[in-house]
């Protein structure tokens, strides 16, 4: 049995990434902070409690069984790096460089999945964008997920195969505030129960492109049974949905009509009209491509609040 260590497996994406590798035959080393969503005991072989942001605790990680890392673990909020772009900075590419300096010291070469973002893609390009489409990075978290590509290709230099998956935005039940599902979906549900007639929201006429969470995490394992080390791979559902779209869909299937005020606070000073991506690359190198559609996803959202 192939055992896979998971950073982050405490977090929205690390607990569906649990459930799936285990429902499919691996042994899971889990890695997590305090807090954040507790991935089932019973997904999990042993469950580490560690900050990956120092050295020392990094160290503890005992790389000589572990076949596979699957790199969740960080900070992933686009709109919060915003104000904290040191912080995202050093977070993201200091835990992933601690990660392969512990493996590199017990001579251990595992394979790792590095977890970057399609937000990095230049949203100006031609449409839909694929894995060599011009990177322009919009945000310091975007700046963060280049550096952590940057730095596998250095450790590939080193001896370890590493893939890069491009998720673009995912969605689905458990994902915590500060995204626009939830933050829709919390809001709707709140209003119903105090009978409010609007709810506050950002810039609801851009449009991107949505993958349930569930998918996106299939697609992960498929990359480490298929993926070709040192490619680049999109995750991703190939179409978009504007914001007004998914909160009449939150609102039909919540039995309720509220009024949007966009609230300015919310809204951030570079934002592209349109983004989706092509997963023409990994559907061939896999076989993997979105199952779950849209309003299975948001009725499962509505459903965990």
């Amino acid at each position: 049995m192939n055992t896979v260590l998971v950073t982050g497996a405490n977090g929205f994406v690390g607990s569906h990434l649990v459930q799936d590798l285990t429902e499919n035959g691996y042994r899971i080393v889990g890695v997590g902070g305090k807090g954040g969503i507790q991935a089932k005991s019973s997904h999990i072989s042993q469950h580490l409690v560690l900050d990956l942001t120092q050295a020392s605790e990094a160290q503890t990680i005992d790389f000589k069984r572990i076949d596979y890392v699957v790199h969740l673990a960080g900070l992933a909020a686009v709109g919060d790096s915003l104000n904290k772009p040191m912080k995202y900075i050093q977070t993201n590419m200091g835990i992933e460089l601690n990660l392969f300096e512990v493996a590199l010291s017990q001579n251990c070469f595992p394979k790792f999945l590095i977890i970057s973002s399609g937000s990095l893609y230049d949203p100006q390009d031609p449409l839909p964008l694929s894995e060599n489409s011009k990177i322009l990075p919009t945000s310091p978290y975007a700046v963060s997920k280049i550096g952590q590509e940057e730095l596998s290709r250095y450790y590939m230099s080193r001896g370890f195969e590493c893939i890069i998956a491009r998720p673009f935005n995912h969605i689905g039940p458990g994902q915590g505030p500060g995204f626009i599902v939830p933050d829709l979906a919390r809001q709707i549900m709140a209003a119903k129960r105090h009978d409010k007639k609007d709810i506050t929201v950002g810039n609801l006429d851009t449009k991107r492109d949505y993958t349930d969470v569930r998918d996106i995490v299939r697609a992960y394992r498929l990359l480490l049974e298929k993926g070709k080390p040192g490619e680049i791979y999109n995750v991703c559902s190939g179409k978009s949905m504007s914001g007004n779209e998914i909160f009449e869909i939150l609102m039909a299937t919540a039995g309720i009509r509220l009024k949007a005020v966009v609230d300015k606070t919310k809204l951030r000073p570079t934002e592209a009209t349109d983004i989706f991506g092509s997963h023409e690359k990994i559907t061939r190198d896999t076989g993997w491509k979105p199952e779950i559609q849209i309003n299975k996803t948001l009725k499962d959202v509505l459903q965990t609040i």
